[in-house]
């Protein structure tokens, strides 16, 4: 700040010299000339030149660096891209592979989606066995029994149990459909599938299943998950 210092320092010295010429160079005659003259001295400023000499040695000064505008490029924009999964819907009375976006390809996803796109199937003519039942919730237990699927025998997996409600009976193809996605989606992990009908009525379960059990139902050109 010593540069700040100095410069208005210089500018005082140099007012009270043009002041003391001013003042020799009136003329006698003229008394007020002479007043006129130190008054208008007294409230002079800074020329516009020597305020921007100022204020660049101030900002040097204060370590402050001037720079120009930069261009940011645009604003970042946040965009959405869905994660796809297969489920199983039924088509003629065949098991058919639909893709349909979910939030995230969670276990609990994978089964819900499955339960949605019977109420509104992906396209005409396909048709669900879930009809009139509802998602409820799922549990996954350590599978310990012995590997019957290719699984590698030192690696277990987990069994899902998909708890379902809704009135009557869960048919075979019904459970093919809950069967068959979960493995479809997730067979690094779930060996097999569980399938519980809790209410309304008294609670039953409806076995234990793997997809290849289902492969009679299989569309034409449609290869199961194991």
């Amino acid at each position: 700040m010593n540069l700040r210092t100095n410069l208005r320092a210089d500018s005082r010295t140099n007012l009270r010299a043009r002041t003391r010429t001013d003042l020799r160079a009136a003329s006698p005659a003229d008394p007020g000339a002479r007043t006129r003259t130190a008054s208008s001295t007294r409230t002079g400023r800074i020329t516009a030149p020597a305020a921007a000499v100022l204020a660049v040695l101030a900002a040097a000064g204060c370590g402050i660096s001037p720079t120009g505008v930069r261009d940011s490029g645009r604003p970042p924009v946040i965009s959405y891209s869905p994660t796809w999964v297969t489920v199983y819907m039924v088509d003629d009375g065949t098991l058919q592979p639909v893709r349909v976006p979910v939030a995230s390809d969670s276990t609990e996803n994978v089964v819900k989606s499955l339960f949605r796109a019977g109420q509104q199937p992906p396209r005409p003519g396909l048709t669900s066995e879930l009809t009139g039942f509802d998602y409820y919730d799922i549990k996954t237990t350590r599978y310990t029994g012995p590997s019957q699927r290719s699984e590698p025998t030192d690696d277990l997996g987990y069994r899902l149990n998909v708890i379902v409600t809704g009135e009557g009976r869960v048919t075979r193809l019904g459970l093919a459909q809950i069967t068959c996605t979960v493995r479809q989606n997730k067979q690094a992990s779930i060996w097999s599938v569980e399938i519980t009908r809790l209410f309304p009525g008294t609670p039953e379960s409806l076995g234990e299943h793997s997809c290849s059990e289902y492969k009679d139902l299989a569309g034409r050109g449609v290869r199961l998950p194991p």
